[in-house]
């Protein structure tokens, strides 16, 4: 998928089944953008177990709702990402579509996160 950047920081949970959701620094799931630093790239299976995050380029995400390719990606409750609406903070653009539950393939940048501003 190309060059990431990642980190890595200690777990605060078990994220074993959470590969690919949005985590903070604090090591577990995301609540919304602000919160989210990157993307879950291991399994974790542990609190204080290393968990890698990718903070920018392309990585694998889980869709907390169906996802078109070229969409606007934001972080919504538990980690999930879904599609962002005007205002909404704006973590990614999807490269695949997804349906609701899956994995999708996206490009991401939590460093310098801008909003959606949608005209129809």
């Amino acid at each position: 998928m190309g060059m990431k950047d990642v980190i890595h920081i200690n777990a605060g949970e078990d994220l074993s089944s959470r590969q690919y959701h949005a985590i903070n620094v604090s090591g577990t799931l995301a609540a919304n953008p602000e919160a989210a630093m990157g993307i879950l790239q291991n399994k974790p299976n542990a609190s204080g177990r290393d968990a890698s995050a990718l903070y920018a380029g392309p990585s694998f995400y889980r869709a907390g709702g169906a996802v078109a390719a070229g969409d606007l990606l934001t972080v919504t409750t538990s980690g999930w990402f879904a599609v962002s609406n005007s205002g909404d903070q704006i973590v990614g653009r999807a490269i695949s579509a997804v349906a609701s539950g899956g994995s999708g393939e996206g490009v991401f940048n939590f460093a310098t996160v801008g909003y959606s501003i949608i005209t129809n």
